[in-house]
């Protein structure tokens, strides 16, 4: 049972995303826009750090604003001299 509700749960996300063009992203996305490795994102996000980006769970999908993540990266940039 828990099988077809993750299948579910993956179409359902897999039609809302090729219905439109959104700006909204998997773990994987998100890693490929910011050059990073999936794990990495995953780590952050488990272990709730501060340098996690903002993420929205939909139906058991983990899903990323890019905006909300580019937003994220610009204000916790730090400035070196």
């Amino acid at each position: 049972m828990h099988g077809l509700i993750v299948h579910h749960c993956y179409m359902l996300c897999m039609t809302v995303e090729m219905k439109t063009q959104t700006h909204w992203t998997d773990t994987k996305g998100i890693a490929n826009h910011f050059n990073m490795k999936p794990g990495t994102i995953r780590k952050q996000r488990s272990k709730q750090t501060k340098h996690a980006f903002p993420f929205h769970k939909v139906g058991g999908c983990v899903r990323y604003s890019i905006l909300e993540c580019e937003k994220f990266m610009e204000n916790n940039t730090k400035e070196y001299a």
